[in-house]
């Protein structure tokens, strides 16, 4: 997308055409939020291509754009889309079968270690890639009304969220992206993949601002 300056209608429906144009279904819910405490997903597998963003949420733009640049990975960058698709759900699945074992058609779960960590890592590049992709759209296409310092802020928030999810073996059960949690949250980001990937970065004050969404 080339632009000076875009109102946020507009660039949305710039991204609603060119998602239709690859045959995507695209959903945007008067709510503020979806299930699982999410704000929107961008859903590509051989069945099936959906793009949904709660639009009420108080940060509903933002997460149309990071789920943009979902698509936009997917649609630029196939070999690293592949490479966490066949791991992400790892994570997941661990921490959500717990909660489905009382079913007897559900085997146990078997999964080490190293397979969790290998689906943090990739969670976390595809995550910090498509950070860097928003946040250059709005460098070189600036959007108005975007506000970049609590964008940043969200993106610290939701990537360090997934090192607790894998020491907790839960999800969170508010948004991540709460004002009590923002407000917290360092307004720099750091384009080097490592720094998230290593736990001690991890600060005292931002473990103890995003445990507060997990109780």
């Amino acid at each position: 997308m080339d632009c000076i300056m875009e109102t946020k209608q507009n660039f949305t429906l710039k991204v609603i055409r060119e998602l239709l144009n690859h045959n995507f279904t695209v959903l945007l819910y008067n709510t503020e939020q979806l299930e699982d405490v999410c704000g929107g997903w961008c859903w590509i597998d051989d069945d099936k291509k959906e793009f949904a963003v709660a639009m009420k949420h108080h940060m509903g733009f933002e997460i149309l754009i990071h789920e943009y640049c979902h698509f936009l990975q997917w649609k630029t960058d196939r070999k690293l889309w592949d490479r966490s698709m066949e791991t992400y759900d790892i994570l997941f699945d661990w921490i959500n079968h717990p909660l489905l074992a009382i079913n007897p058609f559900v085997k146990d779960y078997n999964v080490t270690s190293q397979e969790l960590d290998q689906s943090l890592h990739d969670i976390l590049e595809i995550e910090h890639d498509c950070e860097k992709r928003v946040l250059k759209i709005v460098k070189n296409c600036p959007i108005e009304d975007f506000d970049t310092d609590k964008y940043i802020r969200a993106i610290n928030a939701y990537l360090w969220s997934y090192h607790l999810n894998r020491e907790l073996r839960l999800r969170p059960k508010h948004p991540i992206y709460s004002e009590r949690v923002l407000k917290y949250m360092p307004n720099n980001f750091n384009t080097d993949l490592s720094f998230y990937l290593d736990k001690n970065n991890l600060t005292d004050s931002i473990r103890q601002a995003l445990l507060v969404e997990y109780e």
